[in-house]
């Protein structure tokens, strides 16, 4: 059986993010990601999707009318405060 369970370690214990309970003598596996891994490979996914978007703006035949709308972006904080 495959579990996964995210969370943090603090003063040497992995606390995680939901309660989980591990029989008496179970086989556990620990992987310990490397934020600065992740961070580049988001960055990565980042700069291929928005070269795909990008692509296919300049790939596309439509004739846009009337004028754009100004769009705004909402910061991490405010997406939190929802």
């Amino acid at each position: 059986m495959l579990v996964v369970a995210q969370g943090y370690f603090e003063s040497g214990r992995f606390i995680a993010d939901t309660p989980i309970q591990i029989p008496e003598g179970k086989k556990v596996i620990v992987t310990v990601l490397d934020e600065e891994v992740n961070k580049e490979n988001r960055q990565k996914n980042y700069i291929a999707y928005w070269d795909k978007i990008i692509e296919d703006i300049q790939n596309s035949d439509e004739i846009l009318e009337g004028e754009p709308e100004r769009v705004c972006f909402r910061t991490a904080e405010e997406i939190d405060a929802l």
